[in-house]
């Protein structure tokens, strides 16, 4: 969600040198960002109002669902088209005769392009044991990554994938589209419903603490050894360290975030390429502190606090501080090895 507040600039000391970026230092609406001065009244009020309402809603339990659509080349039988789906909180019942329900997407929405074209989607109520599945189908992916392969599934009506185990399933055919706000509100016409035999509790978010509701279901797959391999990214690294950080600080957060690395990759073991690294992993625990001690707003979202801080995406990051020599050394990989090319900054 874009920023509406005071735009200031600075340079970050953990990065390369002379790198600037803006600093948005709250998060209330699309607006295009403008200093305190160029505000007026209105607009004040309006950005007062959005970041009151956003504090309210997060003591509102939502409904999880994954919404899922599919592109068929030959024949929708058939598991060789392109297949779809996204993590959606705004889900909810607006008619039973027909029976209709909506669901929202954010602006911009590859998702929202490919429903407008395929006109049909399966709604799919997660159970309590499916975060993992709600963290799966909220990360980006990349054109052509196949979102369903580790994901057990069956085709449905035009061969909308199926996700196996939702509380709930229902397929439904395009009714209406609207644009509202920052939002593509969709509704869609129920053709057929499917739920277990056995009824499950449905997943929740409930936003607690700083955590926002991505980072609550991210954090508890993370906690479960539940995440997926292939959504255990450098992003969800940092958004690993991000959350512990915010909720224990930088202290208590280092043994949480070591024993959560080497529970994850124990789990993993046939997967990984590469094992735990101390120094590497001490280094972005530091690097994420000192950009969290310069936030100027602590309700952002995770999403918001990489905008203000892209060094920590740029693969070559610890190469500023590091020779390449030290930090392959197999010294490196069991203890915190100090820079060698210059000082870290101060972090507490």
């Amino acid at each position: 969600m874009a920023a509406s507040c005071r735009v200031f600039r600075f340079v970050s000391t953990f990065r390369p040198p002379v790198i600037y970026h803006s600093v948005r230092t709250c998060s209330s609406s699309n607006r295009a960002s403008k200093t305190t001065t160029e505000l007026s009244g209105e607009e004040r009020d309006q950005t007062k109002l959005s970041r009151d309402v956003r504090r309210l809603l997060r003591s509102v339990p939502f409904p999880v669902v994954v919404v899922t659509t599919a592109k068929h080349m030959t024949n929708p039988s058939s598991d060789n088209g392109y297949l779809r789906g996204v993590t959606c909180s705004s889900f909810t019942s607006v008619s039973l005769q027909p029976p209709i329900v909506s669901f929202c997407m954010n602006k911009p929405s590859r998702m929202h392009s490919l429903l407008v074209e395929t006109q049909h989607c399966a709604v799919h109520i997660l159970s309590k044991d499916q975060i993992h599945y709600s963290v799966h189908f909220a990360t980006p992916v990349a054109e052509g990554q196949d979102q369903f392969q580790s994901v057990p599934h069956t085709l449905g009506y035009k061969g909308v994938p199926l996700i196996t185990g939702a509380a709930a399933v229902l397929q439904c055919r395009a009714h209406q589209v609207h644009d509202i706000g920052d939002h593509h509100v969709w509704y869609g016409e129920v053709l057929d419903t499917s739920a277990e035999e056995t009824l499950k509790e449905p997943l929740l978010y409930f936003a607690r603490s700083y955590r926002s509701i991505g980072d609550e279901a991210f954090m508890n797959a993370f906690e479960d050894a539940t995440l997926l391999f292939e959504d255990w990214t450098h992003e969800a690294h940092l958004r690993m360290a991000w959350n512990y950080i915010r909720l224990h600080g930088k202290e208590s957060a280092v043994p949480k975030i070591q024993r959560g690395i080497k529970k994850f990759n124990e789990q993993n073991k046939e997967k990984v390429k590469r094992g735990y690294h101390e120094t590497v992993t001490q280094f972005y625990i530091h690097a994420v502190s000192e950009a969290i001690q310069k936030m100027e707003c602590p309700e952002l979202t995770f999403e918001e606090f990489l905008v203000q801080n892209p060094h920590l995406m740029d693969p070559q990051l610890p190469l500023y501080y590091y020779s390449p020599d030290r930090l392959n050394s197999q010294d490196a990989r069991v203890r915190f090895v100090p820079p060698d090319r210059q000082q870290l900054p101060s972090a507490s």
